[in-house]
């Protein structure tokens, strides 16, 4: 979508932005590491979200997914691994020190709500 909405410039900028930040290999290191933490985290969302839902202990917040869930039943999990994927893919294809520093963010605030479900359904 970024693609689409900048111009050729922009888009030949980004593109040289992403190799240069592929070269790294402190970029391409960190990248995979924090992906691999990401997807671990997320498929304990996953575990700790159904723990929570299946104990009667709460409700999911996330508008969306609580949809999901109700029209898609289990493939709810299916749909967020496919997301976990992108965006894995996209954080591996421009590990750049913004991109990064903003995931890290974002994985170590769903690793707060991954405790905050644990904590909800009482097993921690």
């Amino acid at each position: 979508m970024v693609f689409s909405l900048a111009s050729s410039e922009r888009r030949k900028k980004l593109s040289e932005e992403a190799r240069r930040s592929r070269a790294s290999v402190w970029g391409r290191r960190f990248a995979l590491f924090i992906v691999i933490i990401y997807n671990l985290v997320g498929l304990t969302d996953i575990a700790s979200t159904t723990i929570a839902l299946d104990r009667g202990a709460g409700v999911e917040a996330n508008p969306f997914l609580a949809t999901l869930m109700t029209h898609a039943g289990e493939g709810w999990i299916l749909a967020k691994i496919a997301l976990q994927g992108v965006i894995s893919f996209m954080v591996l294809w421009f590990p750049h020190w913004i991109v990064l520093s903003f995931f890290t963010v974002a994985t170590v605030g769903n690793a707060w709500v991954v405790a905050n479900n644990f904590s909800i359904a009482g097993v921690l």
